[in-house]
């Protein structure tokens, strides 16, 4: 995936990122694309773990991450973010077209809700982490393009709470995953940039 991101320009505080197959977005310039030893270390342990907690391991995905992890440094550990781009590519008409605004009502989306948070509990069974808040789901709307969002708070034994969001689009025969996580003690650094991020996402490959 790495050969298929290219940084297209430079602003004050954010790299802007082409992201081939998907479109544009904007990243804090202290953070880093996940790659070297350390990309290794993550792609074993999810290669690991990945069947026992239900998931599969994919390709087509980018991370980004505080600065500093790459190289291992004391600094790259001192607060914790994340940004993580998915693309899960299925058959045609798998998925709504991106060009469809969609909503639900709220019965509809409690039950989506429920549903989501379930599925969430049981992929965090046998691993350290623990849901500490679960904030719901909402349907969305980045740069015109509809969006389900599912955010919460969980913790890891050990570890400071961490705000997780996920954005997914629908995009007909594949569904694209937008994650943006922080540490919460850490809200004043990474809020109002993750914002920035979220709204500079844009889809261009329409299918």
């Amino acid at each position: 995936m790495l050969s298929s991101i290219s940084v297209i320009s430079q602003v004050d505080k954010f790299d802007n990122f082409l992201i081939k197959d998907v479109g544009y977005i904007s990243i804090p310039n202290i953070m880093e694309i996940q790659k070297g030893e350390y990309k290794k270390y993550m792609d074993g342990f999810h290669e690991k773990y990945g069947k026992k907690f239900g998931y599969e391991i994919m390709d087509n995905s980018v991370v980004f991450q505080q600065k500093g992890l790459n190289e291992w440094s004391e600094e790259g550990f001192t607060t914790y973010a994340r940004i993580i781009l998915e693309t899960n590519v299925g058959n045609y008409g798998d998925f709504e077209k991106i060009t469809t605004s969609f909503s639900a009502n709220e019965a509809e989306l409690s039950g989506l809700s429920d549903m989501y948070k379930s599925q969430l509990i049981k992929s965090f069974e046998g691993t350290t982490l623990k849901l500490i808040k679960w904030h719901g789901l909402a349907t969305v709307t980045v740069n015109g393009r509809s969006a389900i969002k599912m955010s919460y708070l969980r913790d890891a034994k050990g570890k400071p709470e961490v705000e997780v969001s996920v954005y997914s689009f629908q995009n007909n025969d594949r569904m694209h995953s937008l994650t943006i996580s922080y540490r919460k003690a850490n809200e004043k650094l990474w809020k109002s940039l993750m914002e920035k991020v979220l709204n500079s996402f844009v889809i261009t490959n329409v299918r």
